[in-house]
């Protein structure tokens, strides 16, 4: 899962090895002063947690992955 814009991430929802179903927030990313939520693609186990609260990420950077 990559960030789709630049951004200070506010929240990971979740950690590595947990079970995740498709649409779940996994973690929260705040870009102009609004807040996304970047949801699971698809069922699956987490994979790599790249990032903590209070990093900030640019475009594109990876910050999960789901396996």
């Amino acid at each position: 899962l990559k960030a789709p814009m630049p951004g200070l991430v506010v929240a990971v929802l979740v950690e590595e090895g947990q079970e995740v179903k498709k649409g779940q927030v996994m973690l929260i990313l705040e870009s102009m002063k609004m807040q996304n939520e970047l949801k699971a693609p698809r069922d699956g186990v987490m994979g790599r947690v790249r990032v903590k609260a209070g990093e900030s990420v640019e475009q594109k950077q990876t910050l999960l992955s789901v396996h």
